[in-house]
Protein backbone atom coordinates (compact mmCIF):
# COMPACT_ATOMS: atom_id res chain seq x y z
CA UNK A 1 0.00 0.00 0.00
CA UNK A 2 3.11 2.31 1.05
CA UNK A 3 3.73 2.32 -3.22
CA UNK A 4 0.27 2.99 -4.17
CA UNK A 5 0.24 6.36 -2.05
CA UNK A 6 3.55 7.06 -3.28
CA UNK A 7 2.43 6.51 -6.57
CA UNK A 8 -0.48 8.52 -5.85
CA UNK A 9 1.72 11.60 -4.62
CA UNK A 10 3.30 11.44 -8.33
CA UNK A 11 -0.01 11.73 -9.45
CA UNK A 12 -1.49 14.74 -8.03
CA UNK A 13 2.03 15.93 -8.63
CA UNK A 14 1.60 15.29 -12.26
CA UNK A 15 -1.91 16.83 -11.70
CA UNK A 16 -0.63 19.95 -10.34
CA UNK A 17 1.95 20.04 -13.48
CA UNK A 18 -1.12 20.13 -16.23
CA UNK A 19 -2.92 22.65 -14.86
CA UNK A 20 0.27 24.92 -14.59
CA UNK A 21 1.66 23.76 -18.17
CA UNK A 22 -2.23 24.02 -19.43
CA UNK A 23 -2.15 27.49 -18.04
CA UNK A 24 0.78 28.87 -19.23
CA UNK A 25 0.17 27.02 -22.66
CA UNK A 26 -3.20 29.13 -23.13
CA UNK A 27 -1.84 32.22 -22.10
CA UNK A 28 1.12 31.80 -24.84
CA UNK A 29 -1.63 30.14 -27.48
CA UNK A 30 -3.48 33.11 -27.10
CA UNK A 31 -0.91 35.75 -27.42
CA UNK A 32 0.09 33.88 -30.56
CA UNK A 33 -3.62 33.62 -31.76
CA UNK A 34 -3.76 37.54 -31.21
CA UNK A 35 -1.03 38.46 -33.45
CA UNK A 36 -2.40 36.61 -35.93
CA UNK A 37 -5.68 35.53 -35.84
CA UNK A 38 -7.29 35.20 -39.24
CA UNK A 39 -3.88 33.83 -40.52
CA UNK A 40 -2.85 29.78 -40.91
CA UNK A 41 -0.35 29.96 -38.19
CA UNK A 42 -2.73 31.75 -35.75
CA UNK A 43 -5.90 29.70 -36.72
CA UNK A 44 -3.03 26.62 -36.26
CA UNK A 45 -2.11 26.92 -32.93
CA UNK A 46 -5.78 27.65 -31.43
CA UNK A 47 -6.55 24.17 -32.90
CA UNK A 48 -4.00 22.91 -31.53
CA UNK A 49 -3.80 23.98 -28.06
CA UNK A 50 -7.56 23.45 -27.77
CA UNK A 51 -7.17 19.48 -29.25
CA UNK A 52 -4.01 19.20 -26.88
CA UNK A 53 -5.74 19.63 -24.23
CA UNK A 54 -8.67 18.41 -24.52
CA UNK A 55 -6.86 15.32 -24.90
CA UNK A 56 -4.51 15.37 -22.05
CA UNK A 57 -7.41 15.87 -19.70
CA UNK A 58 -9.41 13.28 -20.99
CA UNK A 59 -5.51 11.17 -20.73
CA UNK A 60 -5.34 12.41 -17.06
CA UNK A 61 -9.13 11.71 -16.23
CA UNK A 62 -8.54 8.18 -17.52
CA UNK A 63 -5.25 7.58 -15.61
CA UNK A 64 -6.71 8.62 -12.46
CA UNK A 65 -9.66 6.74 -12.43
CA UNK A 66 -7.08 3.75 -13.60
CA UNK A 67 -5.04 4.08 -10.71
CA UNK A 68 -7.99 4.21 -8.32
CA UNK A 69 -10.31 1.55 -9.44
CA UNK A 70 -6.66 -1.31 -10.63
CA UNK A 71 -4.06 0.22 -7.98
CA UNK A 72 -2.03 -2.90 -9.91
CA UNK A 73 -2.25 -1.62 -12.96
CA UNK A 74 0.84 1.58 -11.80
CA UNK A 75 2.92 -0.52 -14.27
CA UNK A 76 1.01 0.64 -17.47
CA UNK A 77 0.41 3.65 -15.91
CA UNK A 78 4.05 5.36 -15.34
CA UNK A 79 5.01 5.12 -19.12
CA UNK A 80 2.00 6.87 -20.16
CA UNK A 81 2.51 9.63 -17.12
CA UNK A 82 5.85 10.23 -18.10
CA UNK A 83 4.46 10.78 -22.17
CA UNK A 84 1.88 12.76 -20.83
CA UNK A 85 4.77 15.59 -19.72
CA UNK A 86 7.04 15.09 -22.63
CA UNK A 87 4.04 15.92 -24.24
CA UNK A 88 2.91 18.62 -22.60
CA UNK A 89 6.37 20.20 -22.75
CA UNK A 90 6.71 19.78 -26.42
CA UNK A 91 3.41 21.41 -27.17
CA UNK A 92 4.46 24.42 -24.50
CA UNK A 93 8.02 24.34 -26.83
CA UNK A 94 5.86 24.43 -29.92
CA UNK A 95 3.94 26.99 -29.10
CA UNK A 96 6.74 29.22 -27.98
CA UNK A 97 8.79 28.73 -31.13
CA UNK A 98 5.73 29.48 -33.15
CA UNK A 99 5.17 32.83 -31.06
CA UNK A 100 8.93 33.73 -31.46
CA UNK A 101 8.95 32.62 -35.14
CA UNK A 102 5.80 34.92 -36.08
CA UNK A 103 6.73 38.16 -33.80
CA UNK A 104 9.98 37.75 -36.24
CA UNK A 105 8.28 38.12 -39.37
Amino acid sequence: MQDGSQLGAYLWFALALLVLGSVYLIVEGYKVHKLFAESVVGKLIKALVVVFLIELYSLGIVSFAFFFFYPRGAVVLLPILALWIVSLIFAILAVRTAKNQVSNL
